[in-house]
């Protein structure tokens, strides 16, 4: 029976479009099965000629820890078909979860590269470089007993002249920048100011450095190779700052207004405040100006936690004392940038004869110090013109009383201990009333765009003691 031509065509057309899906989808599928399969049966040069025989795989290996990436020399000796599947073995291993076990266990196992930074822990004699220095690391093999070697480049930190090595800190020690100011007036020169672009490299250890003593000792003694500053020792030793003993920087607990001990100093205070109530009623503590730290060691013993702030200036860097001490502590200064801290986050600020004068500038380090201190919170001032005579002293105190009636901060405690050491306690208002009764708007109240974020439910349309600061400190930038 004859087929009619129009339907052989049609046949026809069903066959080859058939026959091209199926290429397509040969040429489409990921699997390597099905390339393979198709690979083969188009180099196969006959189809009378005798299957090859089947490859032989080698099982795939587990890596094991420093295993991580192939040698040198394993990759030298390969035979050509394992180096073809080299890549689908990885990706195969690498899935598996004993193999992510394995990478995970050279976590523990690996070592540091070490740095030869021209002296040793013990305080053996150096050469005082600031050249490279090289790290090599040893990568374990998985039996071949290879070896590749991986090497990182240290470098140390170049230092000017006059700056300790051990004390380098590279945006406060940028000693070009701080050639350029135009003013120090506002202690812009202690003041962060950061090299571009960001040095990377590493400060030395002080010569003969040893792991620090632990904690509690550590609050009244530390090791004296790990802050080296006699200098600090000598001019501070008749106030009972700090002294050395053989190895030993000792604290004795004493300072410039501490004549009974910082002990007897925080219990002074409590006793002509006892509404501070150390450990309950105040908690965060603000010191300013701290020396060695020894007020926030001390308070600890209160449970009130205290961070404490110094600039780096000719009393070296006492943060140093601080930290090796075990006591939170930071360098800063009160100057033309903000303290990196939110408002309104203590509940007291202290200074003891920290050198900062409150009203220069219009008043704005004491505005900075109301911006942090949180409502009902009290300011303690502890330093010559609260208890001497002269002129100097009481054009101080004359032009700090009427500073702090400007801001409504209330006068709550002016004593003297037996020492004669004479500490003033101020206290922030908790309403805004005395802000709006002010016969003049010195210092202006702040805008409400740029007031701070209000840490009670109040109408942000209110006029409140939150914003006072925001005016007068609207030059200053946040500390990066």
């Amino acid at each position: 029976m004859a087929v009619p031509s129009d339907l052989r065509k049609r046949l026809s057309l069903f066959l080859l479009l058939s026959a091209l899906l199926v290429v397509v989808f040969l040429f489409l599928d990921p699997s390597a099965r099905t390339l393979s399969v198709l690979s083969s049966r188009l180099t196969a040069p006959s189809s009378l000629a005798p299957p090859a025989a089947p490859r032989q795989q080698n099982p795939t290996p587990t890596p094991t820890p420093g295993n991580t990436q192939p040698r040198a020399s394993a990759a030298v000796d390969a035979k050509p078909e394992e180096s073809t599947d080299a890549s689908a073995k990885a990706e195969e291993s690498a899935s598996r979860p004993d193999a992510i076990a394995g990478a995970g266990g050279d976590i523990g196992n690996s070592e540091l590269p070490r740095v030869d930074d021209g002296s040793d822990a013990d305080g053996v004699e150096g050469k005082a470089r600031t050249g490279a220095a090289d790290a090599e690391g040893v990568v374990d093999g998985d039996g071949g007993g290879d070896e590749a070697a991986a090497e990182v480049r240290w470098e140390t930190c170049r230092v000017g002249r006059g700056v300790s090595a051990a004390d380098y800190i590279p945006c406060l020690d940028n000693v070009k920048a701080i050639k350029k100011l135009r003013s120090r007036r506002q202690m812009e020169h202690r003041e962060r100011h950061c090299p571009a672009p960001p040095p990377r490299c590493l400060v030395r250890l002080p010569r003969g450095y040893r792991p620090p003593v632990p904690w509690p000792r550590s609050r009244d003694m530390i090791w004296y190779n790990n802050v080296p500053h006699p200098k600090l020792v000598e001019y501070k030793k008749d106030q009972n700052w700090v002294t050395k003993s053989d190895d030993y920087l000792v604290f004795p607990g004493g300072g410039t207004q501490f004549k009974a001990g910082v002990t007897r100093y925080i219990q002074f205070i409590e006793q002509v405040m006892p509404a501070i109530q150390w450990g309950t009623h105040t908690r965060t503590v603000l010191d300013v100006g701290c020396g060695v730290a020894s007020f926030g060691g001390y308070l600890l013993d209160r449970n009130a936690i205290t961070m404490s702030f110094a600039p780096k200036d000719e009393h070296e860097a006492q943060i140093q004392f601080a930290l090796e001490r075990g006591i939170p502590a930071f360098l800063a200064v009160i100057g033309t940038q903000k303290l990196p801290f939110p408002d309104e986050a203590f509940d007291v600020v202290h200074c003891a004869r920290c050198r900062v004068h409150w009203y220069a500038n219009g008043g704005k380090p004491l505005l900075e110090l109301n911006r942090v201190l949180r409502p009902g919170g009290f300011y303690i001032w502890s330093a010559t013109p609260v208890y001497r005579q002269e002129k100097r002293d009481q054009d101080d105190w004359n032009a700090m009383v009427t500073l702090t009636k400007s801001i409504c901060w209330r006068t709550v405690v002016k004593s003297q201990d037996s020492n004669g050491i004479g500490v003033v306690i101020y206290q922030k208002l908790t309403s805004s009333s005395c802000y709006l009764e002010r016969k003049t708007n010195k210092p202006p109240m702040c805008s409400e765009k740029d007031g701070p974020r209000f840490p009670w439910y109040i109408y942000s349309s209110s006029f409140s003691f939150l914003f006072l600061h925001c005016c007068f400190i609207s030059q200053m930038h946040l500390i990066l």
